[in-house]
């Protein structure tokens, strides 16, 4: 089985500081990575080589090879940091793509968090990349931050949405087999591995944590909810959701229209305010049914459980005036007016959270 790698965009120069103002190349904002994208096998040991070619614009250096040219011991190329990388293997007979965020700060010798960052249905790995704002945790925390592309950019993560709902992707398995492989070949704190995502992203957050629970320390994320009755083999996992009380598409009280639309159905009983009743429910949480509210200010509030089982806690971060899209703001969307801090809100309580046990797992 040969592997097909491809390197492009090795140029110099750091992380730009203005977020908004660069070109979009290739679906990114230029942010100055040195910017590689390869084409892997999961079959088998990964083999790959470089063939360096020089180019003549933009002092950068481009690449193209294909291992089964040369049959020679190749090595796996250096990374240069921090980088952006893209990478695909064949999973269930499909090919399965993800960028991945090796941060300024990685040290091979050192393990690092690694964050699972889910793009929203119709969305895509590279957009998420761009508006999320992970990028900045990653390059202030030392994590590795992996993006991956949905199968046709959906998530199978109950009646929403798409097609890979409605062909049942494993999707979970995929999850957990790119993890291993991100594992394999960087340096990993398997204690340390959370998920996020944005809307269908965030139910497949809420899912992984449910049928993945020995694997992630803590998941946190965007305007969305566990759509399927939890897996039987769940443990408890701490858990926030971030959502805007101004959600059209996805409504704070109850999504019944969300499923209507995206499912023709009415199983959309989830609230913003019940996802978290049942996340405390099951995580064995005490101080009764209703939750507590530790932060209020004008634009935003804080809600949740402390006291559960494993010292985990579930959290609910309600912006007052905030839409679909509750990140700050991007040029993708305008959906945070305040310009609530949510991704740091959302790192700040993840990180606070490991599972040592996942180390036999992975």
């Amino acid at each position: 089985m040969s592997s097909r790698v491809l390197v492009v965009g090795w140029c110099d120069g750091g992380i730009s500081n203005s977020r908004l103002g660069d070109a979009l190349v290739d679906g990114f904002v230029n942010k100055g990575f040195k910017s590689k994208k390869h084409r892997i096998s999961m079959v088998g040991k990964i083999v790959v080589a470089i063939l360096l070619i020089s180019s003549s614009m933009s002092g950068c250096l481009t690449s193209e090879y294909d291992e089964s040219e040369n049959p020679s011991e190749p090595s796996a190329p250096d990374i240069e940091t921090p980088a952006l990388i893209e990478e695909c293997m064949t999973f269930t007979e499909m090919e399965r793509c993800w960028l991945i965020h090796v941060p300024t700060g990685y040290d091979e010798v050192q393990k690092h968090p690694l964050i699972v960052n889910l793009h929203g249905y119709t969305g895509n790995k590279n957009a998420l990349y761009n508006y999320s704002h992970f990028d900045v945790i990653a390059e202030e925390n030392n994590v590795i931050v992996v993006y991956p592309q949905g199968y046709e950019d959906s998530w199978n993560a109950g009646w929403c949405c798409g097609e890979a709902k409605d062909e049942g992707i494993d999707d979970v398995g995929f999850i957990i087999d790119l993890i291993d492989h991100i594992s394999s070949n960087f340096s990993v704190d398997s204690s340390r591995i959370y998920s996020s995502g944005h809307s269908n992203g965030c139910a497949m957050t809420h899912k992984l944590a449910s049928e993945a629970s020995e694997i992630f320390a803590a998941v946190g994320c965007m305007a969305l909810y566990l759509l399927e009755n939890p897996s039987p083999t769940y443990t408890p996992v701490s858990l926030i959701e971030v959502h805007g009380l101004l959600d059209q598409i996805i409504p704070y009280g109850a999504s019944y229209p969300s499923s209507l639309y995206f499912d023709l159905s009415l199983e959309g009983e989830e609230g913003a305010i019940q996802n978290i009743m049942d996340w405390g429910d099951m995580n064995g949480c005490s101080g009764g049914s209703l939750p507590t509210i530790y932060e209020e200010y004008y634009d935003y509030s804080v809600m949740g459980y402390d006291d559960c089982d494993g010292d985990t806690e579930v959290r609910l971060v309600t912006l007052n005036f905030a839409a679909h899209s509750p990140y700050p703001s991007n040029s993708y969307f305008f959906d945070n007016p305040t310009n609530v801090n949510t991704v740091q809100i959302v790192w700040d309580f993840m990180s606070q959270f490991s599972n040592p046990s996942s180390t036999e797992y992975i």
